[in-house]
């Protein structure tokens, strides 16, 4: 008898204290990483645009946020958090790793609840070892706090499914409307929600929760309407954000590789993607010792799919607006029905797998840590650093895309006038002018004309940062050339061969 004591045991739930020593361990790894690592990288153009448009009194923040493609729930509250503690990038940071933070115990009670303690404890885990997830964990923008409201939205949403009671309606309204003011992909959590009541609509212990689902739907749409209408009052931004490609296939499982592997260089995200099959398989195989397999389980599949196929659907059939990281609602999930997936295996191939599982994130996240070329890093830090040591009073610094003064100007220190192309007086004209290469030769005359170099930063490309270099390289004599991060280039021109009047002369 004393094997099949020791056969229960294995299988026994983790005790509260083992629980609470395990997140507690998660969490300090990502606060350690956040606070070493992740917050002392150059900051990038979305975080300063964070700074940018919070920094002024609310009016201003909804005024710009509105001119945006976001909500402002996120900017309202890194306005007031920058006025009790700075205006700063790391301090800004710190407020995404608070909610990076209390995401991870969030995991563990959405999937504890949803299965056991042990699928719970190994979601957590993976949650908190995702590359993805620790880069925008540690991001001044609102990605890590539109996924932990996802979390205990569906939180809310499954105790709905099992149980029922008054105050999950209370709590599953009120979660929606902080989702929708903190991102406009929120959409796509309350559009699962929908595919998936009508899958398993019967089982839900929710009485009459049909006619409740509409209410709270109806209250979630008055609470956004007046944001909408205040946008629409002011008109839609065309230019102030970065021009997107229509997504492909391709996209699709490259989002998935994100969520689970990070950013990786084009070589290695190759393989990666590759491997796709393999992961089938194994899911299948693991599914294949549940005959029936639970409608919670059924639930973080379409909440790991619904958003990005959706999100993929209305980019190729009526604006491209195709990001992972606006898809960061369905990356939860993913690790959730992974780690359900891998516990369903025999315990020994369980452990291994996800041992396995667990090395191979973990040599990626310090791949993605380590390699200057990783694709979501942008050292404007550096770029600016270099234009500031170089450039001097009489050069000129042009910048493209126009909105890239945003991180340029919390860098630089120097004299130097910095103008953009195509130009853009952001304060007076709104929105950034469309670029028009007729207009070129003109715009780059009246910029240059009067300084003795011309230094060209590039970065994002808007669909003519190619033209302005070609541009620049058949008319003036290109004395230097340095790339900073992927596609961030700092090129050097000679103006003007005519020696400088000193006053002696």
């Amino acid at each position: 008898m004393m094997w099949i004591r020791k056969a229960r045991d294995l299988h026994k739930e983790p005790r509260w204290w083992v629980v609470g020593l395990v997140l507690g361990l998660l969490i300090t790894f990502a606060v350690y990483f956040s606070v070493t690592v992740f917050t002392k990288t150059s900051l990038r153009l979305d975080e300063a645009q964070s700074l940018f448009q919070t920094n002024r009194d609310i009016g201003g923040v909804l005024n710009l946020v509105a001119q945006d493609v976001h909500v402002p729930g996120y900017h309202i509250l890194l306005h007031y958090w920058q006025l009790i503690f700075g205006n700063d990038i790391q301090t800004a940071r710190y407020m995404s790793l608070v909610f990076f933070v209390v995401l991870i115990p969030a995991v563990y009670a959405l999937a504890s609840y949803a299965f056991n303690r042990r699928v719970g404890l190994f979601a957590a885990a993976l949650i908190t070892i995702s590359p993805f997830m620790d880069w925008y964990g540690s991001e001044a923008r609102m990605y890590v706090m539109l996924a932990f409201f996802t979390v205990i939205h569906q939180l809310a949403f499954l105790k709905l499914f099992k149980e029922g009671k008054s105050v999950h309606w209370v709590w599953y309204t009120l979660t929606a409307i902080a989702g929708m003011y903190t991102h406009y992909f929120f959409a796509f959590v309350l559009l699962t929600e929908v595919v998936f009541y009508l899958f398993a609509r019967n089982d839900f212990a929710a009485p009459k929760a049909f006619r409740k689902f509409l209410i709270a739907g109806i209250l979630v749409v008055a609470s956004i309407t007046p944001w909408l209408l205040y946008v629409n009052s002011l008109g839609f931004a065309s230019n102030t954000q970065p021009s997107l490609n229509e997504p492909t296939s391709v996209d699709l499982f490259n989002t998935y590789a994100q969520f689970i592997f990070g950013f990786q260089v084009d070589s290695l995200n190759t393989i990666i993607v590759s491997m796709w099959p393999i992961v089938v398989l194994l899911a299948f195989f693991g599914l294949q010792k549940n005959k029936s397999t639970p409608r919670e389980a059924i639930f973080f599949v379409a909440a790991a799919i619904v958003p990005v196929l959706g999100a993929f659907i209305v980019s190729i059939t009526i604006t491209p607006f195709f990001q992972s990281r606006y898809l960061i609602v369905a990356l939860p999930a993913l690790m959730i029905f992974v780690a359900w997936t891998l516990s369903q295996y025999p315990r020994r191939i369980s452990l291994v797998l996800k041992s396995l599982l667990v090395f191979i994130i973990a040599t990626l996240f310090t791949v993605q840590v380590v390699n200057p070329n990783t694709p979501v890093k942008e050292d404007y830090r550096d770029a600016v650093g270099y234009l500031s040591e170089k450039a001097s009073n009489r050069d000129v610094i042009i910048l493209s895309a126009p909105f890239t003064i945003y991180p340029t100007e919390y860098y630089y220190k120097g004299d130097t006038k910095i103008v953009t192309e195509p130009m853009w007086d952001r304060f007076s004209q709104g929105s950034v002018p469309a670029f028009d290469e007729a207009k070129l030769p003109e715009d780059i005359k009246s910029t240059t004309q009067s300084y003795q170099n011309a230094w060209v930063m590039l970065s994002y490309d808007q669909g003519y940062n190619e033209t302005i270099r070609k541009y620049m390289d058949g008319h003036y004599e290109r004395t230097s050339a340095k790339e900073f991060s992927k596609n961030l280039w700092v090129y050097s021109y000679k103006i003007r061969y005519d020696p400088l009047i000193t006053i002696a002369d």
